[in-house]
């Protein structure tokens, strides 16, 4: 039994070479955008910033939920909307 049919969940777990290449990408983005104005601490900390958010999100996919469950909240627009 696979890790995700394990914990009810259909999204396939990244493998950690593939991670690393997501993390290697996002990190290339950001450079290219901020590159010249980053220092090298803070590249630093935009790369546990990065690291972090992946691992979040294989956390919150391993999170089993059915067909079943109603939202906590919905959002709505509040007035100016019109037909």
């Amino acid at each position: 039994m696979t890790e995700s049919a394990a914990t009810g969940s259909s999204y396939p777990r990244l493998s950690a070479g593939s991670s690393a290449a997501v993390a290697r990408r996002l990190l290339e983005i950001v450079s290219l955008y901020h590159g010249e104005t980053l220092s090298a601490d803070q590249l630093d900390a935009v790369r546990a910033c990065v690291g972090a958010q992946l691992a979040a999100t294989e956390r919150l996919h391993r999170f089993p939920l059915t067909d079943d469950q109603e939202p906590i909240f919905t959002v709505t627009a509040h007035g100016g909307v019109r037909a």
